[in-house]
């Protein structure tokens, strides 16, 4: 490649990343972060809900509500059955695609989500992880399909098994974990300074997930404060997470010197943040149940069976047997063994509202008549339905502190707007924390026999793994900070995801509004710019066709992959 020239604009994702541990650390173990802080501006960035990895960054990349782009999750549900589909059903294009229709170049580099890449015709587009159990990237996962030949002669297979988080009980895993993410850190921003060296862009996106992963391994050990740290711990160990963000700091000022310095425009953004999750497990479901809502079925022998074989696959299989193993069933395998795992203990004929029990988002879903295969409910008894369902859930008490354990329920409706409405849950919980802790949501069919709505962590599950409960958990304020010529020092201010979007789109003297309404959700955030206001219109592609009908590319994109968890 030729050497040359950087970048105008720069963005950097960093997943889980929250303003609250950036201040923590200080500028002496963060001096990049807190300089372009000190000369730009900064937020505790709202996350669209759920505080979820793909619903966020899908907004950041398109600037839409999730009513609009149609990703709230990995699956998308239908009746009883989930099939994974992650943002391989997103409505609209990103960002990158309708810049480039302009005749800019743009990157977009491994943000999740994103598979299958758009074909710019500009640029290059680098797919993320849409599963943890694919093994590597292949040339599927980058666009054009030459450059993924390049990067494998320069940097060697794009992997994604050298932290396997489904071993995360095996001795030493933590560890080893702040080394070995900083050392992924460290590949992918040598392989991005490498294209910031191919030509001047336009736009240069580009992604970490370490910090997210670090987040929720490695919390009980940052914090001493922490319910589930453990007994035994050595000062170098209590270390990790700092580490991971120390190195992640260093990625950001390695990738600023390559993109041209401080007349870039940067912008970093996370999808959401993180804290502590507590000691204490509720099981929705089981929940629903005392409440009368949800019925078990008598004997669930066959849905525990198949959940023990779900998690012997993900933990017990190497990753590259493992994703061998789920790819040669094809597209079937995967989506069965989830909704089964999800759903078959459930004896749906008589229930009337239940959960995924994903602790990541906590999501009910009617049993509506005409909908589900065996509804139980009419759409005219919703109504009832939902202060029967309100009222159980606000009285429902942390057995322990006495203390409610739900702060709202609300409906999609009151959540998300636009086309793709369907396809989100019927309501979301938002779940109180304990003493600044989160509950840990756990499936109900994997729950000790004799157990309640709640019970407590033994010592032994403090660290967890994949699948299981984690010690660190998502919060909903995340991570702003832009800075750059076109950017005023005006400190903190108030900003959601679609914000970020819709301001750089205006320091690029671009508007995201056409008139369209499906063109942006967010607003530009006038306070943070340091010029006029933008001219030009940006034009909100439709998909190409390619991308509208590619149920087979889905297929074909899953037997790659393999399992979600």
């Amino acid at each position: 490649m030729n050497r040359g020239f950087g970048a105008k604009h720069l963005l950097i994702g960093l997943d889980g990343m929250g303003l609250d541990l950036v201040r923590q650390f200080g500028p002496a173990r963060m001096p990049q972060l807190h300089a372009l802080m000190g000369r730009g501006v900064c937020s505790a960035l709202r996350s669209v809900q759920p505080p979820a990895t793909l619903p966020n960054w899908a907004t950041l990349l398109t600037g839409d509500d999730p009513g609009v782009h149609g990703v709230f999750d990995f699956t998308t549900r239908t009746g009883y059955r989930v099939h994974f589909t992650a943002g391989s059903v997103r409505a609209t294009p990103t960002i990158a695609a309708r810049l480039d229709r302009l005749g800019h170049s743009c990157a977009c580099l491994f943000f999740p989500g994103t598979f299958p890449p758009e074909q710019l015709q500009h640029g290059v587009f680098i797919s993320g992880w849409d599963a943890p159990v694919a093994f590597e990237a292949d040339d599927s996962f980058v666009w054009p399909r030459r450059l993924h030949e390049q990067i494998v002669a320069r940097f060697g297979p794009q992997r994604f098994d050298d932290v396997d988080e489904f071993d995360a009980d095996a001795p030493g895993w933590h560890a080893r974990l702040p080394g070995a993410l900083a050392a992924r850190i460290a590949r992918r921003s040598e392989l991005a300074a490498w294209l910031l060296r191919d030509r001047q862009w336009d736009l240069f996106a580009v992604y970490f997930g370490q910090s997210d992963t670090a987040a929720h391994h490695l919390w009980s050990l940052h914090d001493p404060r922490s319910p589930r740290r453990p007994a035994r711990l050595n000062a170098s160990e209590s270390q990790g997470l700092g580490a991971v963000y120390e190195a992640l700091d260093r990625a950001v000022g390695e990738l600023m010197h390559a993109a041209g310095g401080q007349q870039v425009e940067v912008t970093v953004v996370s999808d959401h943040g993180s804290g502590g999750a507590s000691d204490k497990v509720l099981y929705l479901n089981r929940a629903l149940e005392e409440a009368g809502l949800l019925r078990f079925k008598e004997t669930r022998v066959a849905p525990a069976l198949l959940s023990a074989a779900k998690q012997v696959a993900l933990t017990r299989l190497p990753p590259k047997l493992r994703e061998q193993t789920f790819r040669g069933f094809g597209a079937v395998l995967p989506g069965w063994l989830e909704s089964r795992a999800r759903f078959s203990a459930i004896d749906m004929a008589r229930t009337q509202v239940f959960s995924d029990e994903l602790n990541y988002f906590p999501a009910l879903h009617w049993n509506l008549r005409g909908r589900e295969p065996q509804g139980t409910v009419a759409a005219s008894e919703l109504a009832a339905l939902r202060e029967q369902l309100q009222h159980a859930l606000m009285q429902l008490r942390d057995p322990w502190s006495g203390l409610p354990v739900v702060r709202a329920l609300r409906s999609r409706e009151e959540l998300w707007s636009g086309p793709q409405l369907a396809r989100a849950p019927d309501l979301l919980l938002e779940l109180a924390l304990d003493a600044g802790y989160s509950y840990n949501l756990m499936p109900s069919v994997d729950a000790p026999p004799g157990t309640g709505a709640f019970r407590r962590l033994a010592a032994h599950e403090y660290l967890g793994r994949k699948g299981r409960s984690l010690p660190g958990s998502h919060r909903p304020r995340g991570l702003f900070i832009a800075a750059g010529p076109e950017v005023a020092a005006a400190g903190e201010l108030d900003a959601a995801m679609a914000d970020v979007t819709a301001t750089l789109l205006a320091r690029m003297r671009l508007r995201a509004d056409t008139g369209d309404a499906t063109a942006s959700s967010g607003r530009v955030l006038d306070q943070a710019l340091a010029g006029s206001q933008p001219g030009s219109s940006l034009p909100h592609a439709q998909l190409p066709a390619a991308r509208r009908n590619d149920g087979a590319r889905i297929e074909a994109r899953l037997r790659r992959l393999g399992y979600v968890e």
